[in-house]
This record gives structure tokens, sequence and C-alpha cells, in this order.
């Protein structure tokens, strides 16, 4: 990646001072000042506290999962010169402030491999994001390309997740755009977890090798409709079909549906069958309504999943790899739960603004499966508030909390550890995080 930006900064002083030659009236500072390249780049200072804590004994009891870190970041993005082409970057330097034993399960601080004892928690320094770009065509009709270190947000069957930092694949990635339509591809081959400062290769869940994941989306959208169909493989291991949509009959109503799918290659066959989320496939469908007014808003969903398992209890697995982030936006969207086979779940989300700039919410969720004569049921309620002050002198401030109670049940690989009476065994547990961000603009 050094090379070409390189070669590209060569390319724009070169051509800079030959014009600079040409014309005695601007010094090569005035030319460099003036030029889209310089003149439309960005800096921003993101500041971000993470606090991460979950309480349960599904496994081994009392497992107490905490960690809290503070994360400084700096994005640049240049503007396009010749109208063509530029470079963007991100770093970022995380702080660990606190954690306890199994702290890895937060995602927020660097495990060096060592073992999951707090002691081994660490804070981290990344580039995350460091890329050139292209661009290509007018507001109708235009195609845009990187190639590097990159964050791919929903884009095709792959997503980034954001703790105190995201993950980012190394790969080239292009959407084309007509009128309402457009085509995201992206093919990539290497990944930096939001937890860790290394560069790592896509794995099996038997940690053998993927040399790539390609991926392609179609998507359309107007003020009323919104749907998208996105295909993706990762080399010999699982097949991937991601579909999303949403209509607003009305302007307060919105009515959305998901629909994720995963089919078994050869390398995902031949894998023990331990570290098989499903034997062939595996899917999960989901719809929701919402209705939202000025100052509250009501949401409620249903799924189910149909994962099939030998002797097991199969479930949909968001992650394509071992190391990458699966596209997943259903309500059911709270780690692996409510996506085991022939799991109903139901979510109910209710918010308020109690207080001006102040969102307070309620989100419960419930879901349900059979195994071995047990009707094994989970769920969580969980309080939700966020504050976005409308003040300017706070602008681009923003705290989040939620606190929740959750029962699920003692199980090895999500399949139920029964008791001496053949009953599934409950497990309680607690969570909350707390995220305060403040973003600030350097030029």
């Amino acid at each position: 990646m050094q090379k070409p930006a390189i070669a590209l900064l060569g390319l724009i002083l070169t051509t800079l001072s030959v014009q600079a030659n040409d014309n005695s009236h601007y010094s090569l500072l005035d030319l460099l000042a003036e030029d889209a390249f310089f003149k439309d780049s960005k800096i921003d200072l993101t500041l971000r506290n993470y606090w991460k804590y979950l309480k349960e004994n599904e496994a081994n009891p009392k497992e107490v999962h905490n960690a809290w870190g503070q994360a400084f970041g700096v994005d640049y993005k240049s503007g396009y010169f010749f109208d063509f082409i530029g470079v963007d970057a991100t770093m970022t330097s995380v702080i660990k402030l606190g954690a306890s034993d199994y702290f890895s399960t937060r995602g927020l601080l660097y495990n060096d491999g060592s073992g999951f004892n707090k002691d081994n928690a660490k804070g981290f320094n990344k580039i995350g994001q460091r890329y050139i770009k292209v661009k290509l065509g007018n507001k109708q009709a235009n195609f845009n390309g990187k190639y590097g270190w990159q964050i791919l947000k929903n884009y095709g069957v792959l997503t980034a997740s954001n703790r105190l930092t995201e993950n980012s694949y190394l790969g080239y990635s292009g959407t084309f755009v007509y009128h309402n339509v457009s085509l995201d591809t992206a093919y990539v081959k290497s990944s930096i977890n939001r937890d860790s400062p290394n560069k790592t290769t896509f794995q099996t869940k038997d940690k053998k090798r993927i040399d790539y994941i390609a991926t392609a989306g179609l998507t359309y959208r107007d003020n009323d409709l919104y749907l998208t169909y996105n295909y993706g493989e990762a080399e010999d291991y699982q097949r991937r079909h991601v579909i999303e949509g949403s209509y607003h009959p009305i302007k307060q109503l919105t009515l959305g549906s998901q629909i994720y799918g995963s089919y078994a290659l050869d390398a995902y066959k031949n894998m023990p069958a331990s570290k098989k989320e499903y034997d062939h496939d595996a899917w999960h469908y989901a719809t929701d309504i919402k209705w939202k007014e000025q100052d509250w808003s009501l949401k409620f969903g249903i799924a189910y999943t149909r994962a099939k398992k030998d002797n097991a209890v199969g479930y949909y697995g968001r992650h394509l790899t071992q190391n990458s982030r699966g596209r997943f936006n259903a309500l059911t969207s709270s780690g692996v739960d409510y996506m085991r086979d022939g799991e109903l779940a139901l979510t109910a989300l209710g918010t308020y603004d109690f207080i001006k700039d102040i969102m307070t919410g309620l989100q419960i969720n419930y879901g349900q499966f059979n195994y071995q004569g047990n009707t094994v049921r989970t769920g969580e309620i969980n309080l939700i508030n966020r504050w976005v002050p409308s003040d300017a002198r706070l602008k681009n401030l923003s705290v989040f909390s939620m606190f929740g109670y959750g029962w699920s049940y003692k199980n090895n690989n999500k399949t139920p550890i029964l008791d001496a009476n053949n009953k599934y065994q409950r497990s309680p547990s607690l969570s909350g995080e707390v995220i305060i961000e403040y973003r600030y603009n350097l030029l």
C-alpha cells in the first residue's frame, strides 16, 4: 500500500511543480493550497470511551466479562487530484482503563494470545484504513472505487463492527451507481479485527486458511422503497445470501424484512462436527413494523431460524469466516441468540423523548425452541438511553447507555446441557454498556 501512495504523492508534486514554473504569479504553496486534493481535504478527531460488561453462567458459573477503554482516532480524507484520485487514512490509539478475566469477549482491548486474564488486556495503536480512492462520472451515473485497507459497512455480505475501533479489510471495492440503482463489488484477502492492531487471514472454524472473500450486491433505493440482494463466497468454505428491504406506505410507517442464508462448501463440510454451526444450510427469516412520531416510536419484529444439525442444536452464524464480520440487520442481532434451529423470536422496541435531546427506550426480546422434550426459552429486557445535545457548544457529542437482565440456558456450543431429570438449566445474566463519543473537525 505504501508504494502506490508514494508514487501518487510524487506525481502530484511533479505536476504542481511544472504548473508553478509555467505561472510566475503563483508559488508552489499557492498551487498546493488551491488544488482540490488539498483544498477539499478533511481531518476529523474522534474521542470514544467505551465500557462493556456481562455477567453470566451459561458454561462456567459466574463468568464476568468486563472491559473499559478510551480511543483517540484521527481520520484523514483527501480531495480528488484531477477530480479523479485521492487517498484516505484512519489512525487510532486505544488505552486500557480496566478489564476483568474473560475480557476478550467484549471486543474492546487487545489480547496478545497469552490467555484470557485481565493482566493480558492491552491497549494498542493501528492504522485501520489506508487506501487509494478513485471516482468517475456524475451525480446520475458514477463509479467510486478503493484499493487498500478499508472499512466495509453493510457492503455485500460483509460489515464492520465499531467498538473502540472498527474492523477493516485489505482488498478492492467498487460501487457503480445509475440513478436509483447501485451495484457493490468487493474482493478482500485479509483483515484487522476491531480489538487488535495485527493483520490476520480469514480462517475456517478449525483454523484452516481461507484466501479470499468475494461479494457483490444490487440495491434499489428511493424515498419510499429500499431493496437489496447481496451474494458472497468465502473460498471453498461458505456461500452467503442476504436480502433486505423496507417500505414506507406513509411517512410514519415502515415495513421491513430480512432474509439471510448460508450454504456449506467443501472446506466447511470437511470440518469436525463439533466445529460446524449447521450441517448443510442455515436460514434466518425476519420481518418488522415500525411507527415513528416526532418524539416517540414503536417497533415490533418476528423471526424464525432453520439450521439443522445432527445430534445437536444448529444455528445461523452471522460471520462468514473467522476474522470477518457478517452483514446482519434484523432486530434479533443480539450476539448469536435468537438464531438457533427452530427458534421463534419476538422483539419489541419502544422509545420516547421524556426530556429534550434524551431518547429513552425499552427493548424486550423473547425466543423459544424445542430440544429433547424441552421448550427452551430465552430473553432479555434492556433499558436504553441516548443523549445527543442540540446546544451548539456541545455539537458532535453523544452519550449512550444500555443496561439489561437476561435469561438463557447452560449449554455446550448452543446445545442445552440437561440435568438428571432431562431438563434444561436456566442461566440468568446481567449486562451493561456506556459509550461516550465526541467528534471534532480539525480541518
